[in-house]
């Protein structure tokens, strides 16, 4: 259950609770979630578990899954695409990207 903020009394903001353990800007080599897990942000932004298949700078990259079943997993590359790296990842790292098109300004 998504757990709310209310910033002032025409805002309500949408913090991540979804995932227990959440952190965008956390980097591991090993791995914290199954790749493909989603989460919740602020103001309802997508977040996507992934692993970094080669150095990822902050800005958009590309997610593309691969597999089927319990054999999915999510690449992430440099190449400017469908999600943002808030955080930059070194190749083989896991962690959290933005769904890009999910974004509300």
């Amino acid at each position: 259950m998504a757990g709310y903020y209310s910033a002032n009394a025409n805002e309500v903001v949408n913090y991540a609770t979804s995932v227990c353990g959440f952190n965008p800007s956390k980097r591991t080599t090993y791995p914290e979630f199954r790749e493909g897990t989603i989460s919740l942000g602020k103001q309802g932004t997508r977040w996507v578990y992934v692993k970094a298949s080669e150095t990822v700078a902050t800005g958009t990259c590309t997610v593309t899954p691969t597999g089927s079943g319990n054999s999915m997993t999510f690449p992430l590359t440099d190449a400017a695409g469908n999600h943002t790296a808030d955080f930059a990842f070194a190749s083989g790292e896991y962690g959290w990207v933005r769904r890009t098109a999910d974004d509300i300004a």
